[in-house]
């Protein structure tokens, strides 16, 4: 290969390691990082080195990350806290629609037949869904999906029973749990106590719970024993990507508009930080009860009491999540807009 063929072809890969820094920081230091590189390289290379290789990777990564100040740190592990939030709820989410169907009624009538009341039958009720409002709220459909509920549940297939409430419910679940566990099935709560006993067990991807309703009248209690889904072998994986991802990615992007805002006007500096303070302020509820659901979600994967994304659908959290998100967008077009910049004056 002649020289300046082998000269050129290593200059435009030089330039393509380049891209992992930032924009502005290519425009001021680039020509010279590559007329260095060049100048060290034999002549007749064609490529970079190894280390040249992972020098220039790691480098434009670090300062793409790097921010300083006490004040741009508090901010952009905050920023990369909500996108992580937001990513590992997304990946829980998309996780969840690889869940089975529901049981038909005759098989979910054969799974919990150890766990039904001796002597008694009912009718089987489904909620065909794998998350969704209660399906008994009678609200239109844009009341929840603007405002949120506070009566997110899971799809299920159950039973209704009503008693005699002369009857201790505690020995009623506790003996159903004890049939259900004679017949193989795996415990995986047991609460006995208070009004209302519960427990449930789970087997093969179906998780069954007994539990009481409380009171219905003055004489009788009610009791429901339901087949639900246990948490999808997809969950847990695509919800640790969506947290990783979603951690990198909020980093950077509150890393880049600190970069920006340095160099802006000192009322665009303010407006953006205003604005999207307010976003991630707004967003803080979802966040904060998703970020609970998700730690729960990897030490009870068998009985997912709530979903990771609870926080986004919860009465008033919606749409304060609606807002914030609009904000933490409008603060970053803020920043992203062309205008004036603030010119610093260099000492010396």
């Amino acid at each position: 290969m002649p020289e300046p063929d082998a000269r050129a072809r290593l200059t435009r890969h030089y330039r393509w390691l380049l891209l992992t820094y930032p924009r502005s920081y290519r425009r001021r230091r680039g020509a010279e990082i590559v007329t260095t590189l060049l100048d060290a390289a034999p002549v007749d290379r064609a490529w970079p080195t190894r280390a040249e290789v992972v020098d220039l990777l790691t480098g434009g990564l670090r300062f793409r990350f790097r921010v300083w100040g006490a004040a741009g740190i508090v901010g952009v592990i905050c920023a990369a806290t909500v996108t992580a939030v937001a990513l590992g709820a997304l990946g829980g989410y998309l996780g969840w629609q690889t869940a089975q169907p529901l049981p038909s009624n005759a098989d979910a009538l054969r799974m919990v037949e150890p766990a039904l009341p001796p002597g008694t039958s009912a009718e089987p009720q489904r909620w065909d869904f794998i998350y969704d409002d209660n399906p008994e709220y009678t609200d239109p459909r844009w009341v929840y999906l603007i405002g949120g509920t506070d009566e997110y549940r899971a799809g299920k297939v159950f039973f209704q029973f009503t008693y005699p409430n002369d009857r201790p419910v505690r020995h009623l679940v506790d003996g159903a749990e004890q049939r259900m566990r004679a017949a193989g099935w795996r415990p995986a709560i047991m609460n006995l106590s208070g009004c209302c006993p519960e427990s449930a067990v789970y087997r093969d991807g179906w998780l069954v719970e007994v539990f009481s309703e409380g009171a219905l009248d003055g004489s009788h209690n009610g009791l429901q024993v339901a087949v639900s889904r246990t948490t999808p072998a997809a969950v847990l994986p695509l919800t640790t990507a969506g947290l990783l991802a979603g951690a990198a990615a909020g980093w950077l992007m509150a890393a880049w508009a600190f970069r920006r805002i340095q160099a802006a006007t000192p009322t665009r500096r303010a407006l953006t930080v205003v604005v999207a303070g307010v976003g991630l302020l707004a967003l803080f509820p979802a966040t904060a009860l998703s970020a609970l659901a998700l730690v729960a979600s990897y030490f009870a994967p068998h009985q997912p009491a709530e979903p990771a994304w609870i926080g986004y659908t919860f009465m008033l959290f919606r749409p304060l999540a609606y807002l914030g998100a609009a904000a933490v967008v409008g603060g970053l077009l803020i920043t992203a807009l062309p205008g004036h910049r603030h010119r610093r004056r260099v000492a010396g």
